[in-house]
């Protein structure tokens, strides 16, 4: 007869393998995948800091993403202006919201800016971006 481990025990298991999984999905993904890494990583840091009662994770977060996003111009295209409208309706919609909700619709437009640029150049910086915030954390 076999012993089942405690449930703590079971969890962490459980989330290094899902978190294993994780890994090896991102790095399939090239560059994009770094930037998903990264944003899971910035995620989790929002989160850890918002446990612990500061909320500012999640404001800076915010910040963060939107100064990648205004780094990059919008083309002047229909689909374009039809992605600003609605984006504008979204915050809009937002107004009031967490910083957590906002953050993760920032996380939205992010990834629409950076697929819209030429090669992998908006993953790279997507994925450095992020990785600036998470090491500003660390220290």
């Amino acid at each position: 007869m076999t012993r089942r481990a405690p449930r703590a025990q079971s969890s962490v298991g459980n989330r290094r393998r899902h978190w294993e999984v994780r890994r090896e999905q991102n790095a399939a993904l090239g560059a994009k995948g770094v930037a998903y890494a990264w944003s899971d990583q910035a995620r989790a840091t929002a989160t850890t800091q918002a446990r612990r009662g500061d909320h500012s994770g999640w404001s800076n977060l915010v910040v963060t993403l939107q100064t990648f996003c205004s780094r990059f111009p919008a083309a002047d295209t229909r689909r374009a202006a039809n992605q600003t409208y609605h984006w504008e309706r979204r915050l809009a919609v937002l107004e009031g919201a967490s910083p957590k909700a906002v953050a993760l619709a920032w996380w939205d437009r992010a990834r629409v800016v950076a697929g819209d640029q030429d090669d992998d150049a908006g993953w790279n910086d997507l994925a450095m971006t992020l990785s600036n915030y998470c090491q500003h954390y660390k220290a």
